[in-house]
C-alpha cells in the first residue's frame, strides 16, 4: 500500500491514477479510523456528543468517497490532501 499524500507534497500531484488511489485510500482510512470509534462506543459509555462527531466524521468520509467517483484531478487531489492531513490528526492524537 502507498503512504497517503501529505500537505506538504510538491504541486502538482496529477501522477496518472495515483491520485485517485491514494486519495481513495486516505479516505477509506479515514472512513475506517471512525468506524473502528463507533464499534468500540457499542461496548462501552462513550459520550455521545462524542459519537456524534465521530459519526459525522464517518458520513462526510462516506459522502467523500462518492464524491471522488466523479472528481476531476483538483478535487481529487484536495481530497486527498485533506484525508492525509486529518487522518495524521486523528492518529496522532
Amino acid at each position: 500500500m502507498t503512504s497517503p499524500l501529505t500537505p506538504e507534497d510538491p504541486q502538482p500531484l496529477h501522477h496518472p491514477g495515483g491520485d485517485a488511489r491514494q486519495a481513495q485510500e486516505s479516505v477509506e482510512r479515514v472512513r475506517d479510523w471512525y468506524n473502528a470509534r463507533l464499534v468500540a462506543a457499542h461496548t462501552g459509555g462513550a459520550d455521545p456528543e462524542q459519537v456524534a462527531a465521530w459519526r459525522a466524521g464517518r458520513d462526510q468520509a462516506v459522502d467523500d468517497l462518492d464524491r471522488l467517483e466523479d472528481a476531476d484531478e483538483d478535487e481529487t487531489v484536495q481530497i486527498a490532501l485533506v484525508y492525509a492531513a486529518r487522518l495524521k490528526e486523528l492518529t496522532e492524537s
